[in-house]
């Protein structure tokens, strides 16, 4: 109730009204008082609430941000196992898709194995098929070619039997022919002594006044081409001209002599070209001239002159000594050049424009071989004594030395033997040229090996006996035929039997092993 509208206010001349206008004044003051109090009190009521919705509000942030950071760690988590599980999954994908792999490759790995397999078996099935044609292709080449041997052989004994005949004939001359003019170098000389008929293995070859003869022939030989070499060295002192010709062409036969080799695929044309141009120079050169005849083992009586190049007699016996130094040093160890060496050499001496009245000057060759292993031309002794050491061609270290070890001779004697059979295991039927040195000798050398008396029979001579046989097996059957196979019987089975035990004849049985492996052929 408004105060200054009370009907009390109007009636202030009345005590009660004046008392209950007081009394209302109190009451109201009262309420006043009362309500603001109350004011005061929801004020301060308001002002708890509010601190207290601070408080929860901070409160409610403060679980909300707990709340929010423990959702994200558990987002994490989540995101972190998921990952894990996909990583998990992958390699299981992985692992699958690679065992996969791993069995498809050993799927391949099997059947190309089975795939190489049958390929094996049906390259052995044509391997076999083909060497069942081949053997059977072979046993009639071996059959055409026994056939061929019977024929040449026969052809063989034919032509021997002739030039026996011829030699004969030169034999029972009542006089040489005479040269007219005076020689270069004029060296003792002696009637050759030489027989060009068959020798067969069951008849004495060595020993014999012809073997001796011919041998000493070959040495007077050898001893005149010595004074043949002192003779233009004297020469070329006053010759300029000369003496670098002779030098120059030293020089380069020796070199390619050199470059010969041997193996699958190798070609010796070259060398052996450039020994033919050397010689044709040297046998174009006019002077000086020497009287050849000297220089052959059995010349003809009845040839018109008897002049020839000095200087291509000269070459020729450069271009011999390098082909036997050759055969020391490198088929001594290596025997298989020796074929190679061989060739050319026969090659050489075939050439006509190196002939002399169409006879081959071969023996240049020959009379270095009879030097240096004088055993396979039917020459023996007591290798225990110094006088037979030396008649069987063991050297000196030095003049006054002691002689070389046994396995420096034995190489020595291997590489000359191979290259003796290289040289005159030569086939020149389709050849325009003649053999300057026919197969027969080689018969004959293997005949005067295998019957030297039983005790004269040396470590050396199986030496030589195995170098001439080993590698030739094949050019042994096709020249001699049945009777080659005969003599090969007879040199690697019997001779080793009936001859004292030593190493050489154990190593020269042992090719009877070596020919059934490698060559099939069965003795």
């Amino acid at each position: 109730m408004d105060v200054m509208a009370s009907p009390y206010r109007l009636a202030p001349d009345s005590p009660s009204r004046q008392l209950l206008w007081e009394l209302n004044q109190l009451a109201i003051s009262t309420q006043q008082d009362f309500y603001a109090q109350l004011d005061r009190e929801d004020e301060e009521r308001e002002a708890q609430h509010r601190q207290a919705l601070a408080k929860a509000s901070k409160r409610h942030e403060r679980i909300r941000h707990d709340a929010e950071q423990c959702r994200l760690q558990i987002e994490r988590q989540i995101e972190a196992e998921r990952r894990r599980q996909e990583e998990e999954r992958q390699r299981d994908i992985e692992r699958l898709r690679q065992e996969q792999l791993d069995q498809e490759l050993a799927a391949r790995k099997r059947a190309e194995k089975e795939r190489a397999k049958t390929a094996e078996l049906e390259e052995q099935r044509l391997a076999a098929i083909k060497r069942a044609e081949k053997e059977a292709a072979d046993r009639l080449k071996a059959e055409k070619e026994r056939d061929e041997l019977e024929k040449a052989t026969r052809r063989s004994i034919v032509e021997r039997e002739a030039e026996s005949r011829r030699i004969d004939e030169v034999r029972t001359a009542e006089a040489r022919a005479k040269t007219n003019a005076a020689s270069l170098i004029t060296p003792t000389r002696s009637s050759p002594v030489i027989s060009s008929q068959t020798v067969q293995l069951i008849r004495p070859a060595t020993g014999t006044p012809d073997v001796t003869a011919e041998h000493q022939r070959y040495l007077e030989i050898h001893q005149s081409l010595k004074e043949l070499r002192k003779g233009l060295a004297a020469q070329g002192a006053q010759n300029p001209e000369l003496k670098n010709a002779m030098g120059n062409m030293r020089r380069e036969i020796r070199k390619c002599v050199g470059q010969i080799r041997e193996g699958k695929g190798t070609n010796n044309t070259l060398p052996r070209q450039a020994l033919v141009e050397i010689l044709k120079k040297a046998a174009t050169a006019e002077n000086p001239q020497i009287d050849i005849p000297i220089y052959l083992a059995s010349p003809p009586s009845d040839a018109n002159g008897s002049k020839g190049s000095a200087l291509l007699l000269y070459c020729l016996n450069i271009f011999a000594k390098a082909i036997v130094n050759q055969f020391i040093t490198e088929a001594g160890p290596k025997p298989k050049i020796a074929d190679a060496l061989g060739t050319v050499a026969s090659h050489i001496f075939a050439v006509s424009d190196f002939r002399w009245h169409d006879i081959s000057l071969i023996d240049v060759l020959i009379a270095k071989m009879h030097v240096t292993c004088p055993v396979i031309f039917g020459i023996y002794g007591n290798e225990q004594t110094v006088e037979g050491k030396q008649r069987l061609g063991w050297i000196k270290e030095d003049v006054d030395g002691p002689f070389i070890s046994e396995t420096t001779h034995f190489d020595r004697m291997t590489g000359l033997s191979a290259g003796f059979a290289g040289i005159s295991l030569k086939n020149y039927e389709r050849a325009r040229t003649k053999n300057p040195y026919p197969e027969y000798h080689y018969w004959k050398a293997i005949a005067r090996l295998t019957n030297v008396p039983p005790d004269g029979v040396t470590q050396t001579h199986f030496i030589a006996l195995k170098a001439m046989i080993q590698g030739y097996e094949s050019k042994i059957l096709l020249f001699f035929g049945d009777a080659g196979l005969a003599a090969l019987r007879h040199i690697l089975i019997e001779l080793p039997k009936r001859s004292p035990p030593s190493p050489a004849a154990k190593q020269l049985a042992g090719l009877v092993d070596v020919l059934r492996k490698e060559k099939k052929l069965m003795l």
